[in-house]
């Protein structure tokens, strides 16, 4: 008998911002006169940039895993402030991140935001690594920036903010920032994948029906990176990419659920990577800008995977006879019927996972 949750409930309670309790000092972050290291990804930081100052590191999600962290710097006088979040999305993409966060900073606290742009930046010397996006009037009167990188599977969010009188040292920390990092193991960044998504047609599909297994057992889906893997030389001298399933064509629907409204990204179908050969994400529903993604991927055999991803973690759901309608969709969120799960994915940042499928003993991949 397979497992069941009220997904509903579950993730209207993950799109809420979850409170951040400090971390342990030590526990993930080597603290030196000159740089802050984080263990875990083993990448390190200045402890001070452009006039502002680390003052304290905090864990978010899954506590004492190190999986969901961040760094903050202020400057003497606390009216500028940055932040280094370091996360491990099971969904990691540089482009979908900035569009989730473009979200959350356009909350009701900030009527009167307003977009200066976006673009892509070097990072720790390394040219086009990072998706970048600035704003004003956010919060009343300041004025804040947004960088994201991808480096392996983990997720970079760099955020600085301060009064839009003083947007010129608020810009000089974020370049401090980016300049300052450094990538010393095998997670490196992967080049800037900015997404530009122009608004869907109004026009919405049939409801799809849920279907017994018709998308595969979706395990290894689940643990693949949907912004796929370079190359790699193995022993023989071969070396194999995985394809992105995620493409570049995209357009966006903000979709009411509750009182919160909600990005949903479908791809056009004018870049299918796997040209109908491989899977392909058909639909992103962002509803954290903390990697909570619920993705719908396209199957070879033209069928449709619903997976929830999460912090180092994917759920494997239903699947669908065709793309479900925003109805659905929506409908996740606010109806009480169980979702079936199939599998759970745990990801490890040394790229092995564990699978627990309901009534059996979990095992590694």
């Amino acid at each position: 008998m397979r497992g069941k949750i009220l997904l509903g409930a579950l993730l209207l309670g993950l799109a809420s911002p979850a409170a951040a309790d400090p971390a342990q000092p030590g526990a993930f972050w080597k603290v030196s006169d000159e740089r802050m290291s984080f263990e875990p990804a083993r990448l390190s930081v200045p402890r001070r940039v452009a006039g502002a100052e680390y003052f304290d590191t905090r864990e978010f999600s899954r506590p004492g895993e190190g999986l969901d962290n961040a760094i903050r710097y202020r400057s003497a006088d606390q009216k500028i402030l940055a932040t280094l979040y370091v996360y491990y999305p099971s969904f990691s993409h540089s482009g979908v991140q900035a569009i989730a966060t473009d979200q959350a900073i356009r909350s009701p606290r900030s009527p009167a935001i307003r977009s200066l742009g976006t673009g892509v930046a070097s990072a720790a010397g390394k040219p086009g690594v990072a998706v970048t996006a600035d704003y004003d009037h956010y919060l009343g009167d300041n004025h804040t920036k947004a960088a994201f990188i991808k480096a392996g599977r983990w997720m970079l969010k760099l955020r600085v903010s301060g009064p839009e009188s003083r947007s010129a040292e608020v810009a000089s920390v974020m370049t401090a920032l980016l300049d300052g990092l450094r990538f010393e193991g095998n997670a490196q960044p992967r080049a800037a994948a900015p997404i530009s998504a122009g608004e869907c047609a109004s026009t919405d599909r049939p409801d799809a029906a849920v279907v017994a297994d018709g998308g595969g057992d979706g395990v290894t889906l689940a643990a693949a990176d949907a912004a796929g893997e370079p190359a790699v030389k193995s022993a023989s001298g071969d070396q194999k990419a995985l394809p992105a399933r995620i493409g570049h064509d995209w357009c966006r629907t903000m979709l009411q659920v509750g009182d919160q409204k909600m990005a949903v990204l479908q791809a056009t179908g004018k870049d299918r990577p796997g040209r109908g050969a491989g899977d392909e994400s058909a639909l992103l529903m962002l509803y954290s800008d903390g990697g909570g993604v619920l993705e719908v991927v396209r199957r070879p055999d033209g069928k449709f995977l619903l997976l929830h991803h999460d912090i180092a973690e994917v759920k494997v759901l239903e699947s669908y006879d065709r793309l479900p309608s925003l109805a659905q969709i929506g409908g996740l969120f606010s109806e009480t019927r169980p979702v079936s799960i199939r599998a759970r994915v745990r990801l490890k940042p040394d790229g092995n996972a564990t699978v627990e499928l309901p009534g059996a003993t979990g095992s590694e991949t």
